[in-house]
């Protein structure tokens, strides 16, 4: 098997007593990590990962009635709603705010969940997992949970037991969303805070309309962002009245405009106000009526528009591009570094690209994520309108390619067993990836279809959300088979990748079918005497390995050992591998005699290839032990047990979930 080939796929088999690993081939692009997660101080998790706006204003009734519902016995569930369904009045931004004021009120923490186009209950469990330390289950009571049992299961267990938990869910388009994923409505200790554009979003909630800023919290805004030793809002008040009516008091409109203000000390509200009102010309030749027009969302929305083309005309042409790549990103947290690497593929100069950030930020078109080392936001209407600018570029393909390119790189380096260390690395490129596989499969090669979505599913699949994990990789099929045809190698790959995920799901039959036509597949288009054909045997073999079908499993791995020997040689990892797992099978048939030379070729197979400082000669060490503690040998058990052990700790550390099998 080639290098970009991911071969040492393990899982803990069912039918092993001792939690020795099965060995198979996940085929992918993969590199392999074997860092040990740091474990956290048990401490409330207060997760807010928006910094506090300065120049938050007004709205001081709507927090106070916030707290009032959300404090109120028979209330856990409160709705900030907008009047005409707007984006752009501050929704968010009043949760933010809440959330910031009343922190020391929620001694059980606080949660800040993203819901629009997003998979929620992968969100709540990996909230879970990565925050809190905790495994969620995917069976108890020999049961499989659903994905809905499991964020039950979340919610139940949460961290700590006692206080209340304030849980905020943005951006909501439908209760139905939600409504099966939420805290049982008679747990008072999880109180709930939602953001949607929707006015009465369920009868269980209480609403909380928010509108537009009031004239007088308008103007206090533009003071706020321009400072207090700036003028101009005194000495042209009514301009600035007419000025923010334009503008349709909306606050994000209002951060535009003030921003360029700022930006120009002797820039006068009237020259403002004047080159804003000649976009609305523009806007009445466009037949929109005089009634539209004067509508609380179409004004609003029109201003903000308008003031976003102002300030988009200062931009220099660089500045432009970087802004019409940034509408490519998912509107999550978008680590520049990510923005910086797509920039070298597109051979822009670094210091261009950062002089670019420097205006987007300076302009508030891009916020910075305070929680976040290098990180920002772009508002979802600002978004929109950047995205208007990329379709009418020239370059928007080459954009896209560049895009889509610097997120399969980064998709291909995670593990199909990522440790905690390696998700926090990748977990903000998920989102991005995830807007290449839904939205710009136009511009992937045909060489990298698959990666897209087996990086996706590797993701989940390695955190042990295998119910997140299963549509990518169905997908993952259906697109293959689709451009590529059956008889490419990349759809029996595919095949191979998604009988993995049902066999570690406990679905033998449904993997049994998959295996079989990806092994015949392999071997119809690469031949029997092919590294794939040996990774889908030895795959194979494992499925009947857990199902307790031993007699079909032995033929499997002798034929898998045997290719492997012909293909490396006796001495290559992957031989090992399927040594290994030989090993295991004698071991579960009660063949000791047979399992134990294996086992102790297998060790030393390791030791000479890797060395003997490597997690899978430790991992072999510790199934030999296990082999003589089956046997009743203890004493031979006992000193390999403990080199088992030591090495572990010293390769994992003492918080790693190898060592502690061992142990």
């Amino acid at each position: 098997m080639n290098n970009s080939e991911e071969n040492q796929n393990r899982n803990i088999s069912s039918g092993n007593n001792y939690n020795e690993r099965i060995e198979g081939n996940y085929i992918d692009n993969s590199e392999h990590y074997h860092e040990a997660p740091t474990e956290k101080p048990f401490q409330p998790i207060k997760y807010i990962p928006k910094f506090r706006n300065p120049n938050f204003v007004g709205r001081q009734d709507k927090l106070g009635d916030i707290y009032r519902e959300l404090k109120a016995n028979n209330n856990n569930r409160v709705a900030i709603s907008a009047v005409s369904g707007m984006g752009g009045v501050g929704k968010s931004e009043l949760a933010l705010e809440y959330a910031w004021e009343y922190i020391n009120d929620y001694s059980g923490g606080i949660c800040w969940l993203n819901v629009r186009d997003r998979n929620l209950a992968s969100e709540i469990i990996q909230f879970i997992q990565l925050q809190m330390d905790l495994e969620v289950p995917q069976k108890l009571q020999g049961n499989t949970l659903t994905l809905e049992e499991q964020v039950e299961w979340c919610w139940k267990n949460w961290k700590p037991p006692e206080g209340s938990v304030l849980v905020i869910f943005d951006d909501v388009t439908e209760y139905k969303d939600i409504n099966k994923l939420l805290p049982r409505i008679n747990n008072q200790r999880f109180k709930l805070l939602i953001t949607t554009r929707r006015l009465g979003l369920d009868n269980k909630i209480v609403d909380i309309p928010l509108d537009v800023l009031c004239e007088d919290d308008a103007l206090s805004l533009l003071r706020k962002i321009l400072g207090e030793q700036d003028s101009r809002i005194e000495d042209e008040l009514q301009t600035a009245k007419e000025l923010c009516k334009w503008l349709g008091y909306l606050p994000l409109g209002l951060e535009l405009v003030g921003r360029y203000l700022e930006q120009d000390p002797d820039l006068s509200i009237a020259e403002v106000l004047e080159e804003l009102q000649s976009e609305r010309l523009e806007y009445e030749a466009l037949n929109i009526s005089e009634e539209e027009l004067e509508s609380t969302e179409i004004t609003a929305r029109l201003g903000v528009s308008a003031a976003f083309n102002l300030t988009w005309e200062k931009l220099d042409s660089k500045t432009k591009e970087i802004g019409e790549l940034l509408s490519l990103f998912a509107p999550d947290t978008i680590a520049w570094k990510y923005v910086e690497s797509v920039s070298e593929s597109l051979n822009w100069k670094k210091t261009d690209v950062r002089k670019a950030k420097k205006q987007l930020y300076g302009r508030n078109l891009i916020k910075r994520l305070e929680e976040q080392e290098a990180s920002y936001q772009i508002h979802p209407l600002i978004r929109e309108f950047l995205k208007t600018k990329l379709q009418a570029s020239s370059q928007i393909n080459e954009f896209k390619q560049a895009f889509a390119s610097t997120l399969i790189e980064i998709g291909k380096t995670i593990p199909f067993e990522p440790t905690l260390e390696v998700i926090n690395s990748v977990k903000n490129a998920i989102p991005h990836l995830t807007e290449v596989a839904q939205n710009q499969l136009d511009v992937v090669s045909d060489e990298n279809l698959r990666s897209v979505f087996s990086s996706l599913g590797n993701f989940y699949q390695g955190r042990g959300l295998y119910v997140s994990a299963e549509p990518w990789h169905q997908q993952c099929v259906l697109e293959v088979k689709s451009r590529l045809g059956e008889n490419d190698p990349n759809y029996a790959k595919s095949l191979n990748n998604l009988g993995i995920l049902y066999r570690r799901m406990g679905r033998y039959d449904s993997a049994e079918p998959i295996f079989i036509q990806a092994v015949d597949l392999i071997k119809q288009l690469l031949g029997e005497n092919h590294p794939h054909t040996a990774t889908c045997l030895n795959n194979l073999g494992n499925l009947y390995l857990d199902m307790g079908k031993y007699d079909s499993a032995e033929s499997i791995f002798i034929q898998a050992v045997e290719l492997r020997k012909q293909l490396f040689g006796e001495n290559h990892p992957d031989t090992a591998q399927s040594l290994n797992n030989l090993g295991i099978l004698y071991k579960n048939m009660g063949r000791y005699e047979s399992a134990e030379p294996i086992y102790n070729q297998a060790v030393e197979l390791r030791k000479h290839l890797l060395g003997e400082n490597h997690p899978d000669t430790a991992q072999s060490l510790n199934n030999l032990a296990n082999l003589y503690l089956n046997m009743g040998e203890y004493d031979s058990a006992e000193p390999v047990f403990i080199q088992a052990v030591k090495l572990r700790k010293h390769l994992l550390g003492e918080n790693h979930p190898d060592t502690a099998q061992s142990l």
